[in-house]
């Protein structure tokens, strides 16, 4: 039983390292002509992220608009 799982194990990390042996080569290969389509991709998910933040800013606002008007509402209401 732990030979099975010791062999899993040692399997698991050699295609791992098998796989960042390859990541790194195609890093290093590409470095010339894919390095801006990597960057531009960078930057394409920076942009994203950023929408994305600003599309909760401007919910949170809104929420805390109409938290603030409700709670007018209820308070002129009471003064009547």
């Amino acid at each position: 039983m732990y030979d099975i799982i010791r062999e899993n194990k040692r399997h698991e990390k050699d295609v791992r390292i098998q796989q960042l042996k390859q990541l790194l080569e195609d890093s290093t290969s590409d470095e010339d002509g894919s390095s801006s389509s990597s960057s531009e991709c960078k930057e394409k998910h920076k942009k994203k992220k950023k929408k994305e933040k600003h599309k909760k800013r401007k919910k949170e606002k809104k929420k805390k608009k109409q938290k603030h008007k409700s709670s007018k509402s209820n308070e002129s209401s009471d003064s009547d």
